[in-house]
């Protein structure tokens, strides 16, 4: 087994203060490098945020190098490595200020004012987002537009969502380049009737460089390991440090995931954009529909909702159709489910008309009816009837343009008053009779029911004699025999 090289702890005190004074010098040098090519107004805030930025990485930096320390059998290659980590994450962010997008100034509107382009120059990464709700007449040929007008500025749809039941809607969510996402907000806004718009810009500098800083230090943990891993002879140690590699690959692609998320949003604003169909106010249209009854031969609309009549009598009814809307109603229909009648069976008075009814007008229509035994148009009203009314309208416009059917309905109740009269010679007769006859049908439907059944009932009764008379001799016989001994 190889045995590393150990160094006095003298020697190792050393070289942990030249790595810190040297990473502490370097943290200084490009700090005062970055606030320098900064404006007066933006050189706090950003040499801040650099600031707290490098801080972290050098952190990471000094504590990886404690971490080789601590171990004791580490070689110099191994604080060689910490050496080069530390500069590659400096680079990275020197290579991230230098090669951040500068925004295309001549796209800048003042719609989209609220969108910070100055971060872009001084190579913040940002996240832009925005939300567009409009309203067109035509849904499909605004999301055509809209869909047009991105690819021209080089962006492409990433989703959609379409509804065509009730009021149309789409959804189109769309990816463009930050330097032409206030191009794309301004003729977006143009493809229908704007009605809201919602514009955010996220700085994820401090979050994107702390990711870089960590996927540096264990991407040098990885390779570290797998050194050792190569030099190691036991099973043992081979078996730990397989685990615990396989942990920390599993940790750093987790790490670059993030990162490359994060930076696709950088990379590609996301907008998104409703189109929902707009609706043209149309007149209102509304009905008031009344209904009454009345016993006997008084005026039906001067009677009431409910009614109590003999059980044999006349009763008449009264229906009121009033347009109190804007809209003339046309086509109207009367029906009751419990009285059965339609148009044709109603009496409509002079001057008024169930084929048209202008706003402020009403129409009347009458019927008549007669109960007898209880009963009236078929139905049982002993126990109280249920009558509704229903009437139906279509509304039609100025020009001519017909609306959705417009439906009301009333409610009347119809009671009849008991029979208090006490029966005669003629009633009991009658109820006698019926009974007769009741019995008689019943006995009639019995023998109906046994019709098919006679052969089988004749066969059993025809065996059935034949086995009683022929036990009968067998008795008579054996009674002969006793006698005679």
């Amino acid at each position: 087994m190889i045995v590393p090289h150990t160094r006095t702890p003298r020697c190792l005190a050393s070289r942990h203060l030249i790595w810190r004074t040297a990473a502490a010098a370097l943290a200084l040098v490009l700090l005062t490098a970055a606030c320098s090519a900064m404006s007066s107004d933006d050189a706090d805030a950003g040499g801040d945020r650099e600031h707290e930025a490098f801080t972290t990485e050098v952190m990471h930096s000094e504590e990886s190098m404690d971490d080789g320390a601590m171990g004791g059998d580490m070689d110099d290659e191994m604080f060689m490595s910490e050496d080069e980590m530390m500069d590659d994450g400096d680079m990275d962010e020197e290579e991230m200020l230098e090669s951040a997008p500068a925004s295309d100034e001549g796209d800048t509107t003042a719609l989209a004012t609220s969108v910070p382009d100055v971060a872009a120059n001084l190579g913040r990464d940002i996240i832009y987002t925005a939300r567009i709700a409009v309203e067109t007449a035509d849904v499909a040929a605004a999301g055509a537009q809209a869909t047009s007008i991105i690819e021209d500025l080089g962006g492409f749809v990433f989703a959609q969502d379409t509804r065509t039941q009730g009021r149309a809607r789409t959804t189109l969510t769309f990816k463009v380049r930050p330097q032409q996402f206030s191009a794309a907000l301004e003729r977006l806004s143009n493809v229908g009737e704007l009605v809201e718009q919602t514009v955010s810009a996220e700085d994820v500098t401090g979050i994107v460089v702390d990711l870089a800083s960590r996927i540096s230090t264990a991407e040098v943990s990885v390779n570290r390991l797998r050194e050792f891993l190569s030099q190691a002879t036991e099973v043992d140690g081979v078996a730990e440090l397989e685990r615990e590699l396989a942990s920390r690959e599993s940790d750093l692609e987790q790490l670059r995931g993030q990162l490359r998320s994060l930076r696709d949003r950088v990379d590609l604003a996301t907008i998104t954009l409703s189109i929902t169909e707009s609706v043209e106010a149309v007149p209102s249209a509304s009905m008031i529909v009344q209904a009454w009854m009345a016993a006997g031969d008084e005026d039906p609309c001067l009677g009431y909702k409910d009614v109590l009549t003999p059980p044999d009598g006349d009763v008449g009814l009264c229906i009121e159709v009033e347009n109190n809307g804007e809209t003339v109603l046309t086509d109207i229909a009367l029906t009751s489910n419990a009285l059965r009648f339609d148009n044709d069976d109603l009496t409509v008075p002079d001057g008024t008309s169930l084929a048209r009814i202008e706003p402020g007008e009403r129409a009347t229509a009458t019927l008549g009816y007669t109960i007898s035994d209880g009963r009236i148009a078929g139905r049982v009203a002993t126990r109280g009837l249920d009558i509704d009314i229903r009437v139906s309208a279509v509304p039609v416009t100025a020009d001519g343009a017909e609306l959705g059917r417009l439906a009301r309905g009333a409610m009347l109740q119809l009671y009849l008053e008991a029979d208090e009269t006490s029966p005669g010679f003629g009633d009991a007769l009658s109820g006698g009779w019926g009974a007769l006859v009741g019995i008689a049908t019943g006995i009639g439907l019995v023998v109906a029911a046994l019709l098919p059944f006679l052969p089988v009932i004749a066969i059993v009764l025809a065996v059935t004699w034949w086995w009683l008379r022929r036990r009968r001799a067998r008795r008579t016989a054996g009674t002969s025999n006793v006698n005679g001994t």
